[in-house]
């Protein structure tokens, strides 16, 4: 028989898809609360996790071998004018998960992000001193401490922006920038915003690759240390679109709700040691553009 995985945020961009490829070797049992997904090779869940009660009886009845969660309110503007919302799931719903997963000593991965730096290294490891700009970045950065203190052996991945499947989520922004160009929109993309942008597929396999091999907190991103702008001329070339509508421009320029730090790439050694190399840019972006991603 399959082990079985409780996955919250199954109808996210993320989980979208963690369910293609954790599919073969899992019974998934996808939690979403709001949105629904649509896959064969999972049983959907609705469920509020900020409703300790009712998140405790799931785990009763489907009593899961493994979990990870996914779900959070991610959309940094939003965070900072509803603090109190976005803080009883981003902290208050993975507290009370890790405290039940510690409880049955149930395997955890906690999904973070690279915003809790302030972005004025980069490159930064798992060691480096944490200080988010934002109140979605502080979130995740007190949802990391408070999970481990929970429950130590709890992995948390701290996560890239992503790209990927055109179908996981059309609000993506890589979709979106695509859809802008295809209509003949001129697009400003900042030469001063770094990441490890890295492909949701080959962040879901390396998650499923070091399921069960570490604890603690792991980079998992992108080999390449990429701007905005790099980025999108990548996607300009293998989509084959006009780079003559995208113009360069700057962070600072920008005046954004929520502070974004200039430059929060990802150093991924530790994750690399443990067998996790993910695929470059160009080969991720080709397999989506030639439909050959799953």
């Amino acid at each position: 028989m399959k082990k079985k995985l409780l996955l919250t945020g199954a109808s996210g961009f993320l989980g979208y898809h963690l369910l293609r490829v954790f599919a073969n070797d899992w019974d998934i049992y996808g939690i979403t609360n709001a949105n629904e997904f649509d896959f064969t090779g999972a049983i959907p869940v609705k469920c509020d996790l900020t409703n300790y009660i009712e998140l405790g009886n799931y785990f009763d009845d489907i009593e899961p071998d493994a979990v990870i969660h996914t779900a959070a309110i991610a959309d940094a503007n939003f965070c900072e004018q509803n603090k109190e919302v976005s803080h009883s799931v981003n902290v208050e719903a993975s507290k009370n998960i890790a405290g039940i997963c510690c409880d049955f000593q149930i395997p955890f991965v906690f999904t973070s992000t690279d915003l809790v730096f302030d972005g004025k290294k980069g490159m930064y490891t798992e060691e480096d001193e944490k200080n988010p700009l934002s109140v979605y970045g502080e979130q995740k950065a007190i949802a990391e401490d408070e999970i481990l203190k929970i429950y130590p052996e709890a992995t948390v991945y701290r996560l890239p922006i992503m790209f990927g499947y055109p179908q996981a989520s059309p609000e993506n922004y890589m979709h979106g920038f695509i859809k802008r160009l295809k209509q003949g929109e001129e697009t400003t993309l900042f030469v001063d915003e770094y990441r490890s942008i890295c492909g949701a597929r080959s962040i879901s396999e390396g998650i499923f690759k070091l399921m069960g091999k570490t604890s603690g907190i792991v980079h998992v991103a992108g080999r390449e240390r990429l701007s905005r702008y790099d980025f999108g001329m990548k996607v300009v070339k293998v989509f084959d679109l006009n780079g003559g509508l995208i113009k360069q421009g700057s962070q600072k320029d920008v005046v954004n709700m929520a502070p974004r730090p200039a430059d929060v790439s990802l150093n991924i050694n530790k994750a690399m040691a443990l067998g996790f190399y993910p695929m470059s840019a160009d080969e991720e972006l080709e397999r989506i553009a030639t439909e050959k991603y799953f």
